[in-house]
């Protein structure tokens, strides 16, 4: 599989393909598009067979996703599956992000994946910079910040996938089971905030989230 861009919903390549703000005309859909079919044509190029997705970070957003993705339908884009983003403390509910799968799955026909999604197993600070999730305003009830909270919410997010309309939910990626806090920054050169978002506490032990993945 390979992704063109990365959560491209205000475009890419600014201000070429940007279609954000004031840029979000007609004529920028057209060039935003156009780049995105030159991405997918190197990457067919190489391999005819390889599945192309396009990632946009609307999870919960249903209008603003089927907007997007009608507009490349009117641009004639060719691609495979759709990549979703869902963070709750951003993007909204589970019952959103269910209701978003459903519409897109029965309006486009498409495999759907969510590429990036997290959840916190404490609000506490540990040996890191203040944490990106630090208030309970930020979790979503049923699902406290708590390992057990954690497991619930993956729990019951993969159950969703799963009841994806015509069986188009097909699989997800956790953003970032691993980053517990070994050092204060990554490799991109930003404070390492997410370490309470992991699927390992903050000296490296397993959660109970990971057994949810055990029958997977």
């Amino acid at each position: 599989m390979v992704q063109i861009g990365n959560e491209i919903t205000p475009g890419m390549l600014w201000n070429d393909g940007k279609v954000d703000g004031e840029f979000n005309t007609p004529e920028q859909w057209e060039k935003f598009t156009r780049l995105v079919k030159a991405g997918t044509a190197a990457a067919k190029a190489v391999d005819s067979s390889i599945n192309v997705m396009i990632h946009i970070d609307r999870g919960g957003d249903l209008p603003a996703s089927v907007a997007f993705y009608e507009r490349f339908q009117e641009n004639g884009v060719e691609f495979d599956t759709i990549g979703l983003s869902f963070y709750p403390w951003w993007h909204g509910t589970l019952d959103d992000l269910r209701a978003n799968l459903a519409k897109l799955a029965t309006t486009f026909g498409k495999e759907i994946n969510v590429v990036e999604t997290a959840y916190p197993w404490t609000l506490q600070k540990g040996p890191i910079p203040e944490p990106i999730v630090n208030s309970k305003e930020q979790t979503h009830a049923g699902y406290p910040a708590s390992p057990e909270g954690q497991a619930a919410y993956l729990r019951d997010f993969l159950q969703i996938i799963r009841d994806t309309p015509g069986g188009l939910g097909t699989g997800f990626y956790w953003w970032e089971p691993a980053w517990i806090p070994a050092k204060a920054e990554w490799s991109v050169g930003h404070d390492n905030n997410w370490a309470n978002l992991t699927l390992f506490d903050y000296e490296g032990n397993r959660l109970p989230a990971l057994d949810v993945l055990k029958p997977i």
